[in-house]
């Protein structure tokens, strides 16, 4: 099927959550920036080193856990660590691995920050949602990573759909 435009649907319903994902990170950057002096990226850096256990997690599963480039994480990290929320260091035994540490500064300003993060997410976008709206999200984030699209195939094998 595709829409009045000519475009298939599934690429029409990409498209418009695309959109919406992207003025809704923008919103909520924006709101972060004024309120609590994040942005969005650095918030969703401290919240998953603060959940971390011992607060403390390795820059690669940063990345992964956000879906990030390294790179974007290290400079993300480099500013978090200038501000003293966040310290640096390698692993011991494999100086290779190097691990963000929230500092006690960090979690003071994390912490601060996630009544302004919540209410920002509510403002731009779970008050447009009822119920059923935010089921079928969750049915659609399951339905789309029971098979990830960076999932490695081996030779000739597909996508199931």
């Amino acid at each position: 099927m595709s829409d009045r435009t000519g475009r298939p649907d599934g690429l029409q319903a990409w498209t418009e959550l695309s959109a919406a994902v992207d003025a809704v990170r923008v919103a909520i950057n924006r709101d972060l920036q004024a309120e609590a002096g994040l942005t969005l990226a650095d918030n969703l850096v401290l919240c998953r080193v603060a959940m971390a256990p011992g607060r403390r997690l390795r820059m690669v599963e940063i990345a992964s856990g956000l879906n990030i480039a390294k790179s974007a994480v290290t400079k993300t990290v480099d500013r978090l660590e200038q501000r003293g929320l966040l310290d640096r260091d390698r692993d011991r035994d494999d100086r290779r691995t190097v691990y963000a540490s929230l500092t006690s500064e960090g979690q003071k300003v994390f912490e601060a920050a996630q009544p302004s993060f919540v209410a920002s997410v509510d403002r731009h976008f779970t008050r447009h949602l009822d119920p059923a709206h935010i089921r079928a999200l969750h049915q659609l984030h399951a339905a789309v990573l029971a098979d990830p699209p960076d999932r490695p195939r081996r030779d000739g094998e597909r996508r199931s759909r």
